[in-house]
């Protein structure tokens, strides 16, 4: 067998790379990016990759696509641990931790609250907001109700 290193997948032109997905979290990014089984670019995805740091991780890579701060903001709900990588001309032009990357502790019209009696629920013309209590484990509370969400919730959501 060569012992060579091989790229699983090849180098993408321009795009974003999102690596150290925790293995068999790819998916749900996908979910949250809101990539289905048509997407317009070239998406890689490798689910269970041998990481020297992580044991086995996940790998997307999207081709011709960045990622706005309203989908960083949810990948870092669920995936605070991925390294992001900006691609311009086969070069890395960023590259960050996710966890690193300020964001307000307030998530407005993310998700949605799960008791069925918060004013949310109901026809009133009512965003809802929720508070990010704790990282790890993750506890979001719904501001309008105060009912807190763990981390299972948040996931069944994105």
């Amino acid at each position: 067998m060569d012992n060579s290193k091989e790229m699983l997948v090849s180098k993408i032109e321009n795009g974003t790379v999102i690596d150290k997905i925790i293995e068999g979290k790819s998916i749900q990014v996908l979910k949250i990016l809101g990539i289905d089984e048509n997407p317009e670019d070239t998406i890689a995805v490798a689910i269970k990759v041998t990481s020297k740091s992580m044991g086995r991780k996940d790998i997307i890579k999207l081709t011709n696509r960045y990622l706005n701060d309203e989908e960083l903001k949810k990948l870092w709900l669920i995936a605070p641990q991925s390294v992001i990588s900006i691609i311009n001309g086969f070069q890395v032009s960023d590259k960050f931790v996710l966890a690193s990357r300020e964001f307000t502790n307030e998530f407005t019209g993310v998700l949605t609250c799960i008791n069925p009696t918060c004013a949310t629920n109901f026809r009133e013309p009512v965003v809802p907001k929720f508070y990010l209590m704790q990282r790890d484990p993750l506890l979001i509370r719904c501001m309008y109700c105060d009912r807190v969400m763990l981390e299972e919730n948040v996931r069944e959501q994105l």
